[in-house]
C-alpha cells in the first residue's frame, strides 16, 4: 500500500501545473488566515480541513496510509468501516498536486455551497453523501479499477456538478486558453491524460456527479427521490452552524479567474 500510494504521489500530476489560486490568496490577504478560515462554508471546510488534517498525519507518520485507504477486505473481515469515509480524505503528501486538489475543492466545493445549495446546506451535503455511495459502489463492483483513494474522483464530481450549473463561465487554463465552465471537466480530463495519468478516476466522478445531476435536475420524476432525509437534516442542525451564505458571493472565474453567467438565472 506504501508503494502504492508513492506511485500515485509521483504520478498524479493533473493540477500540478496550475498557477496559485490569486482569488485565494487575496481574500487570505485581505481578512487574515484565520477570518478567511471562518468564512467558509460550513460542509466545504469540514471536508477541506480533514484533507489537509490527513495530509498532514501521512506526511509526519502520525498515521499509516494503509489504514485509511479503502480495503473491502478489512471492511468486511475485520469490520474497519472507518475505511469508507477516510479514503475520501487521503490526496498523498505535499505536493503541488496536493496544493492544487485544495484550491480546487476551495473553488468549486464553495462556490457551490454558496451559490447553487445557497441556504440549502441539507441538499449540499446530501449531494456529496450520494456521490460518496456512488464512488463506493464503483469500487466494489469494479475491483480491477483497484479504487482505494477516492479524494481525485470525488473533487472531480464537485468540478463536474459546477460545470453543469455555471455551463456559459468562461474558464481560464493556465493563463493560456479559455474554455466555457460546460467544457471545464473534459479539458481537465485530456489535461490528464496528455500528462500520461488515467482517465478512469475523473470518468467515475464524472460518472457520479452526471447521477446527481440527472435525478435531480434531468428528470422531474426523480426529484423527489433526492430529498435530503431526515437525518441529514438533524446533521446539518446539529452543526456549530456558521452565517448563511452570502448571495452576492462571486463565483469562481474559471479554473482561477474569468468571467460568466449561470444557465438560467441572471448576475
Amino acid at each position: 500500500w506504501r508503494r502504492r500510494l508513492h506511485a500515485r504521489r509521483q504520478t498524479d500530476l493533473r493540477f500540478s501545473r496550475e498557477s496559485p489560486n490569486p482569488e485565494l490568496r487575496a481574500a487570505m490577504a485581505s481578512s487574515g488566515p484565520a477570518e478567511w478560515y471562518n468564512s467558509l462554508p460550513q460542509i466545504t471546510r469540514v471536508f477541506g480541513t480533514l484533507c489537509v488534517a490527513t495530509t498532514i498525519a501521512m506526511e509526519f507518520n502520525l498515521v499509516d496510509p494503509f489504514y485509511l485507504v479503502l480495503d473491502w477486505g478489512m471492511v468486511f473481515k475485520k469490520f474497519q468501516i472507518w475505511r469508507l469515509a477516510t479514503c475520501f480524505f487521503v490526496i498523498g503528501g505535499f505536493s503541488w498536486n496536493f496544493l492544487m486538489r485544495v484550491i480546487l475543492i476551495h473553488n468549486y466545493g464553495v462556490a457551490l455551497e454558496k451559490g447553487v445549495f445557497q441556504f440549502k446546506v441539507a441538499e449540499f451535503l446530501y449531494m456529496l453523501l450520494f456521490g460518496a455511495v456512488t464512488l463506493l459502489s464503483i469500487s466494489f463492483l469494479l475491483p480491477s479499477f483497484n479504487l482505494v483513494v477516492l479524494n481525485g474522483p470525488f473533487v472531480f464530481m464537485l468540478l463536474y456538478v459546477w460545470s453543469k450549473h455555471y455551463p456559459t463561465q468562461n474558464v481560464s487554463i493556465m493563463g493560456l486558453f479559455q474554455v466555457q465552465g460546460f467544457y471545464l471537466p473534459w479539458a481537465f480530463l485530456m489535461i490528464n491524460m496528455v500528462l500520461g495519468g488515467s482517465p478512469w478516476q475523473d470518468l467515475f466522478g464524472i460518472f457520479a456527479g452526471h447521477m446527481h445531476y440527472f435525478l435531480t435536475e434531468l428528470n422531474p420524476q426523480t426529484r423527489h427521490m433526492m430529498e435530503p432525509p431526515l437525518f441529514v437534516h438533524k446533521l446539518v442542525a446539529s452543526f456549530d452552524g456558521s452565517a448563511p451564505a452570502r448571495a452576492g458571493y462571486a463565483r469562481p472565474t474559471g479554473v482561477f479567474r474569468g468571467r460568466g453567467q449561470r444557465l438560467g438565472g441572471g448576475n
